[in-house]
């Protein structure tokens, strides 16, 4: 029973993040997951626009969820793609955390998450801005767990493998989504 426990989720609109979403309401949590109106995670100004809004219900938890993946060899990828999946990914989750971090710190408590990938522990061609931004959140994730740990704060990352979600269809054709599917020991994707 999550009552009276705030969570504050990025990339809560689909994918993985809709059902983490799902469950903590389910839990009976308050859940903060604003759309991309509200906070475009991949323009830093936006992000910091809302935080300086936001009200005063602090986050026990904070789950950062959100991920874009351009799919480029290095021939063809623009620094602007790799640019944007940092934003999103990363800059973006330290902005959030910069805001939360003091009131998580006073109360001595609290949780970070972040939805990683298999890409940052195994590698896949044309996925330079994705696999990059992954790997920087593992470093994030270490760092501040050390930082973090003296305030009794937990912070984790989660590195789903293949999972069937809306951008896994978007960057793999059905013949590509065969050939994992035959490679995954159990034989199938993980749903959201």
């Amino acid at each position: 029973d999550f009552t009276g426990k705030t969570v504050f989720i990025t990339g809560g609109s689909r994918g993985i993040g809709i059902v983490i979403c799902e469950e903590f309401f389910r839990v009976n949590a308050t859940v903060i997951c604003r759309s991309r109106d509200e906070m475009n995670l991949q323009d830093a100004d936006s992000v910091e626009k809302y935080l300086n809004h936001y009200g005063n219900n602090e986050p026990d938890i904070l789950i950062f969820c959100a991920a874009i993946n351009p799919k480029n060899n290095i021939e063809d990828i623009s620094i602007q793609d790799v640019q944007d999946s940092y934003q999103v990914s990363v800059i973006s989750s330290i902005q959030i955390i910069q805001k939360f971090i003091e009131s998580m710190k006073n109360k001595q408590k609290g949780q970070i998450i972040f939805i990683s990938s298999l890409y940052a522990i195994v590698a896949k061609e044309g996925r330079i801005s994705y696999a990059t931004s992954k790997n920087a959140i593992t470093g994030l994730t270490k760092t501040l767990a050390l930082e973090l740990a003296p305030y009794s704060i937990c912070v984790n990352a989660v590195a789903p493998g293949y999972v069937l979600t809306d951008m896994t269809h978007k960057n793999l054709t059905e013949d590509e989504i065969i050939k994992i599917k035959n490679d995954i020991p159990t034989g199938k994707f993980q749903e959201p």
